[in-house]
């Protein structure tokens, strides 16, 4: 994946009918083969997600809820964009937007602020702890990272045991008000590193979350041979 930016293509020229607005569905397909016009108005929700080719956007585009969300490459909103309701922008490559941009800004489906989509490193562990929306803590839990949170506010180990890589450990944070945090902690037997990996909460050893991790529904199925 490149995380320069390609050379500006040229603007299509637009259709001699281009003020009549398009659907979401076409405005997607002309957007990400590069035949899309300045100024192009979309009916109802413009979905962009995932779309790794996705370098700009016309200028000038007009939608009523815009999805940008894991499109990594695009790293800037195109002047003259107007969303009627909001941007959901996860995973995007967009960092940052200008002070009193006045867009609504959505992560994962969840209202956030431009702090919170853009300053994660202004997060805290105790900040998640006492936040006390159940769908904006999993957020902040996500824009912090499971290592950092899990650094911050330690955890249960619910079990332990050695693979490779060395000793693996289950590690829980429950909430008295959602499902608890549940992430495996294990090291590359080749580079030593450290990986934390989420997985579900019914997670009771290490073995059932690394097969889980690895697609395996059933742990029995799972054995692989460097495992110990």
């Amino acid at each position: 994946m490149s995380n320069g930016r390609v050379p500006n293509r040229p603007v299509k020229q637009r259709p001699q009918q281009s003020h009549e607005p398009v659907s979401a569905q076409s405005a997607r397909k002309l957007i990400l083969e590069h035949r899309a016009w300045d100024g192009m108005r979309v009916l109802g929700h413009l979905d962009l997600s995932g779309a790794l080719e996705l370098y700009d956007l016309p200028e000038n585009l007009t939608c009523e809820s815009l999805d940008i969300s894991d499109c990594a490459n695009l790293t800037t909103l195109a002047k003259g964009l107007h969303v009627t309701h909001w941007i959901e922008l996860a995973g995007s490559g967009i960092t940052s937007l200008p002070e009193g941009h006045g867009f609504v800004l959505r992560w994962r489906g969840v209202q956030v602020s431009d702090a919170i989509a853009f300053a994660s490193d202004s997060i805290t562990g105790q900040d998640i702890l006492n936040t006390e929306n159940v769908e904006l803590r999993r957020v902040l839990i996500e824009r912090l990272g499971y290592e950092r949170f899990l650094q911050q506010v330690g955890g249960l180990v619910r079990h332990r045991d050695r693979d490779a890589g060395g000793e693996r450990q289950l590690i829980c944070i429950p909430f008295e008000d959602d499902e608890p945090f549940m992430v495996l902690k294990v090291s590359c037997p080749s580079t030593g590193h450290t990986h934390i990996l989420r997985v579900p909460p019914y997670m009771q050893t290490c073995h059932q979350a690394a097969a889980w991790v690895a697609g395996f529904d059933n742990p029995n199925d799972y054995n692989p041979a460097i495992e110990a």
